[in-house]
């Protein structure tokens, strides 16, 4: 794994988008485990972080798409963790809904996901657990999820980051819904404009370190 800052920290053997690792008093979370082909070598990965960040007690999604989550059964069933998923993607995962779009479903049927034996639905902003905030940035999956430590922001697919810590709204053809999509983005730039950001781990370029707000 590699440091991004504080307790926060890229992992190297994670497979499909960028899978992240973050530690708490208490809780130690894998952010994105990825898909189920990396799952043994992210493991591996896990174990050898282990005397480091501890041993792993939750796996925060972002979103169901396989590239994120495919993994999250297994590592659950093998670690024992806790689950956390925004709660419109849970239901996708439960097939009581269809992925939006036509694109989204041969996608979905492509690399399907299964959802993990437990899972705890996440709807509004929250502090899940000390030091830890999440809330909703729909859009590129109806129940997409961001999740905060500190001033460390990890944004899954809403938003794709530039080397410079600009954000742009995520590829339109892979959005369930475009302008939902737009709005998180503007949202995600009023915080980061607030301050109180100061890195942006995304799921597909690599983690960056945002411009100060003027």
């Amino acid at each position: 794994m590699r440091t991004i800052t504080g307790n926060c920290y890229q992992l190297q053997r994670s497979r499909g988008a960028n899978g992240y690792l973050l530690r708490t008093p208490g809780h130690t979370a894998v952010v994105d485990p990825g898909m189920a082909g990396g799952c043994d070598a992210l493991q591996g990965e896990l174990r050898d972080a282990a005397p480091i960040v501890g041993q792993v007690t939750d796996i925060l999604l972002t979103h169901y798409d396989a590239d994120h989550a495919q993994s999250a059964l297994r590592l659950q069933r093998e670690l024992g963790a806790t689950v956390w998923l925004g709660a419109a993607d849970a239901a996708i995962l439960r097939r009581e809904v269809p992925p939006p779009t036509r694109l989204r479903r041969a996608l979905f049927r492509a690399a399907p996901v299964e959802l993990p034996d437990s899972v705890t639905e996440l709807d509004g902003e929250r502090e899940l657990f000390e030091g830890l905030r999440t809330f909703p940035l729909p859009g590129h999956t109806p129940g997409h999820m961001a999740f905060q430590l500190g001033d460390v922001l990890f944004s899954g697919d809403a938003v794709r980051a530039e080397r410079d810590g600009t954000i742009k709204r995520f590829y339109s053809a892979l959005n369930s819904d475009n302008p939902l999509a737009a709005r998180s983005t503007e949202d995600l730039r009023r915080r980061i404009a607030a301050g109180g950001v100061a890195w942006i781990c995304p799921g597909h370029n690599p983690p960056a370190r945002v411009a100060s707000p003027s």
